[in-house]
């Protein structure tokens, strides 16, 4: 059984609204945004006994993807260090930075986004394993008929879906 599962969400105001939800429980209902108050409702009941997560805790959504937790700032300042240091360690320093990027990347857990609404879903269980980012997707819920690739949805949304070929 997984533990807790923990929710983030962008406010619009640009603060973040946050909650935690015990495996087995229902979400609280709605949730206030720290920054502005704005409340969102929350879709409950959406992950089964194990903790596995089957849409998305907020809009309902049955489409998810998988990507890694790791934060794009921490590696563009590995990156960025290294190019600095570069020509004084005869770019050594850019190899042992893709080296120190590569191993943070690799032991970062798994974060699920849901393609609609944008919440990160962080400590689901394992099963149902959801694909990577697919841009297919991401262009039939963004811009429907006029979209200029997409598949139709998946029976079941995305939950044991492959990762996309491209």
């Amino acid at each position: 059984m997984s533990g807790d599962l923990r929710l983030r969400l962008g406010c619009p105001c640009g603060g973040r609204l946050e909650w935690t939800q015990a495996p087995g429980e229902p979400g609280p209902g709605r949730v206030a945004c720290g920054g502005c108050g704005e409340e969102r409702t929350l879709e409950p009941g959406r992950r089964d006994e194990e903790g596995g997560l089957w849409a998305c805790q907020v809009c309902g959504h049955p489409e998810l993807y998988s990507r890694k937790d790791f934060p794009a700032a921490l590696g563009l300042g590995i990156v960025g260090v290294a190019a600095v240091a570069a020509p004084s360690t005869a770019y050594l320093s850019l190899v042992g930075a893709t080296l120190v990027d590569g191993l943070l990347y690799l032991f970062m857990p798994e974060v699920v986004a849901c393609y609609v609404c944008g919440v990160e879903h962080r400590g689901a269980a394992k099963e149902p394993r959801h694909p990577r980012f697919d841009r297919e997707i991401a262009e039939r819920l963004k811009y429907g008929r006029r979209a200029v690739m997409g598949r139709p949805m998946r029976e079941g949304g995305t939950a044991n879906a492959p990762d996309p070929e491209h």
